[in-house]
């Protein structure tokens, strides 16, 4: 094993500041331009979130969205606004020193656009951790349902399936979409619903199943 892969939102960091932006910041301004009561902006902008749905590029694309809604704000104006939501997992620091130690490169795997996950990696001072950020939006203009988007990564990477294990929080694509090309995934289950061989809690039961040889 050479390389571990990583997703950022519900992994490495909390939902606070994706959540502040797409449903407190998005609703606020959409209010505020709109002339609607909060709440009533509230419902319309779910509404629309949810014609969309995870499965389409748009729901991703923050421009996309900010145009649709036609708000007359930018994206780093957001972002400030939800700076103080950016929380890192407390074991997170720990478990990515400790496989920088032993060897491992680092590679970090997202859906969301380049410039949502570098603000959050920047505030916390986590941007020199990876070896190489891969934005599956930005980077491939696919998700990460999508097999190829585990294959680019891979050439990209000179990786071999076998020399890469990546674990995220989503079932489907951090765990079953990346096992179909052959890489060794794990699926971390925060909430502790689900049990099986390759699910974890945290990312420290995923540092002591590579300890352990997956054992």
């Amino acid at each position: 094993m050479k390389a571990v892969s990583l997703d950022l939102d519900g992994t490495i960091v909390d939902m606070s500041f994706a959540n502040r932006v797409w449903l407190e910041e998005i609703p606020r301004a959409y209010s505020l331009r709109h002339g609607l009561p909060l709440e009533e902006a509230r419902r319309v902008v779910k509404e629309e979130y949810d014609r969309v749905g995870d499965g389409r590029l748009e729901w991703y694309d923050l421009h996309y969205w900010l145009k649709r809604f036609d708000l007359g704000v930018e994206p780093q104006e957001l972002f400030e606004r939800s700076r103080e939501a950016v929380r890192v997992y407390p074991e997170v620091p720990e478990v990515l020193r400790w496989l920088k130690e032993r060897g491992y490169r680092l590679l970090l795997l997202t859906n969301a656009p380049r410039e949502f996950a570098s603000f959050q990696l920047r505030v916390l001072g986590l941007e020199d951790c990876f070896d190489r950020f891969f934005s599956s939006f930005s980077d491939f203009g696919k998700i990460k349902r999508s097999e190829e988007t585990y294959l680019t990564i891979l050439r990209e990477c000179s990786l071999l399936p076998s020399e890469l294990v990546h674990v995220g929080d989503h079932f489907e694509h951090d765990y079953l979409v990346p096992r179909r090309v052959g890489i060794r995934a794990f699926y971390l289950d925060r909430k502790g619903k689900t049990s099986g061989e390759f699910v974890v809690r945290d990312l420290r039961e995923f540092r002591d199943r590579l300890a352990n040889g997956f054992g």
